[in-house]
């Protein structure tokens, strides 16, 4: 019999094989879970769950996050859309379908239209990927008959996933809520983040276009087009580009008037034309003559006429006046800057050798023309553009050059590395521990033991002796086709078990007294 210490060693043996075998077997047959949904509300969450349940799909809870199978989560995101899930909580337009003109009034026709109307545009604010959550108040007085210069006002409240909201994004908003509502102006509707407070003030025009945040984007975008532009001729690295907007931070109107008294401009004219005839006789006596008609003969005398015509023109004239007005809106580019230190030509001789020379005063004005154009110049405005060329210092090379492992072209799996790495353990402590003491150890010959062995030995003879080996050996080989020994050991010691046990614990016994001895 085994010693009790060696009797608890072998359970706990026992016992720990087990549980690594059930814990890699249920390892292996759990699936891998997968993200379904997460962040919903309450209510959206419940109908998720009871239509998994009525459909029998395995799923797990986790916090707000709902997990199913990685191999059925895209089948199942398509059955839960047939069904309209998850909703997004808002209820638009459709809320009109249920109004009937039976016992509808106009209030409570109006009040459901407002809400649609509010539904409506939180889902379209919630069809931006950074925001998950929106709600949009309408505030719109009730038209009376003597009320005049009411506007509507509204204010919208968004969570963003990550960071505030944008001054453009808002503007946004503000505009799409303005646009959504008859007479509501884009200044009446506030935006309000539910984490950083009042993005837009009701009754303030936005400030967007002074935004740092704006002037930093169009400083960045314009370095961007004259780095690629200069990389082109110079190659990467060789080229330092900088870009400074001086923004308008006020709203200023300039009017210009200029007078030429070089030129004058006629401005109304006035022309007046009269005209005076008349005629007469010579002084004398009435005769009978005088009297008579006129037959045109010119013989008589006496007669004369006079015709008089006069003409007058006016014309004003007035100095030539040209007025210009000027218009400085908040966030206009007020001056601009950009320095450029472009890097020393490398020139390659025949025998290999590199030497460096600055760049040449034609390339410079070329590259002067290029930048130029490329950020619209404008030297009205004070705009400065400065290129210089310099030599770059070489940088040190510091470490070792980084290059990608053999491992970095697998993507890795955790979970599975995990099943892996549980399964490498247990193989190994089945290989340690049982296959290379059965291999190692000697096996006695138990398969050919006749089934009257110990009848034969008789009850006086002590297993493990000379002599018993020597009968043992003397018994006929039975019959039998070659087996598994482990198959074999393990039939042997269940019918005979408690010989071998017997002649196990002897071999014990002697190994033990063989180390001893060795150490003596």
């Amino acid at each position: 019999m085994l010693e009790p210490q060696k009797k608890i060693v072998v359970v706990l043996a026992v016992i720990a094989t087990l549980i690594a075998f059930i814990g890699l077997v249920r390892v292996v047959n759990t699936p891998s879970m997968a993200l379904l949904y997460s962040g919903l509300d309450s209510a959206t969450s419940g109908e998720i769950v009871a239509s998994l349940e009525q459909k029998a799909i395995p799923f797990e809870i986790r916090g707000d996050a709902i997990y199913v199978d990685s191999t059925a989560r895209d089948k199942t995101r398509l059955s839960l859309a047939t069904e309209g899930l998850p909703s997004n909580g808002i209820a638009g337009y459709e809320l009109l379908d249920s109004l009937s003109g039976f016992g509808t009034t106009s209030q409570m026709f109006d009040a459901a239209y407002w809400r649609a109307k509010e539904g409506e545009l939180a889902r379209t604010i919630l069809a931006s990927a950074r925001i998950s959550m929106a709600r949009v108040h309408i505030a719109n007085a009730v038209q009376q008959p003597f009320s005049r210069g009411v506007k509507p006002s509204a204010s919208v409240t968004v969570s963003v996933r990550s960071g505030a909201l944008d001054i453009g994004q808002a503007e946004a908003i503000r505009y799409l809520v303005a646009a959504a509502v008859s007479g509501m102006e884009p200044e009446q509707v506030a935006v309000i983040d539910t984490e950083y407070g009042i993005i837009l003030q009701p009754g303030k025009a936005s400030n967007f276009r002074t935004g740092t945040g704006e002037l930093d984007a169009r400083a960045k975008e314009l370095r961007e087009n004259i780095e690629r532009l200069l990389t082109a001729r110079v190659g990467a690295g060789n080229a330092v580009v900088e870009v400074m907007i001086e923004a308008q931070t006020k709203s200023e109107t300039i009017t210009e008037r200029i007078l030429d008294p070089e030129r004058s401009v006629p401005i109304s004219s006035d022309s007046e034309t009269n005209t005076e005839t008349s005629s007469g006789g010579a002084g004398g006596a009435v005769t009978v003559a005088s009297n008579l008609p006129d037959t045109g003969d010119s013989t008589g005398g006496g007669q004369n006429s006079r015709n008089q015509s006069q003409v007058r023109e006016r014309i004003n004239y007035e100095i030539s006046e040209t007025v210009r007005e000027r218009v400085y809106l908040p966030g206009d580019i007020a001056r601009l800057s950009v320095a450029v230190l472009i890097n020393h030509e490398t020139i390659v001789g025949p025998n290999g050798e590199t030497t460096t020379s600055p760049r040449s005063d034609s390339e410079i004005a070329a590259f002067q023309a290029l930048v130029q154009s490329a950020v619209g110049f404008n030297a009205e405005r004070g705009d400065v553009i400065t290129i210089e060329t310099m030599l770059f210092p070489e940088p040190p090379v510091l470490g070792t050059v980084a290059s990608a492992s053999i491992l970095s072209a697998y993507a890795f799996n955790l979970p599975a590395i995990l099943q892996m790495a549980v399964l490498a353990v247990v193989t190994l402590a089945l290989g340690m521990f049982v296959v290379k003491p059965i291999l190692t150890n000697p096996t006695p010959q138990l398969n050919r033991l006749p089934l009257g062995v110990g009848a034969t030995l008789g009850t006086g003879t002590e297993f493990g002796s000379p002599k018993a080996l020597t009968e043992i050996s003397e018994v006929p080989t039975l019959e039998n086709k070659p087996k598994d020994p482990v198959e074999i050991l393990r039939e042997t010691i269940a019918q005979r078990s408690e010989e071998s046990g017997h002649l196990l614990r002897k071999w014990i016994e002697t190994e033990a007294q063989k180390q001893t001895d060795q150490v003596n």
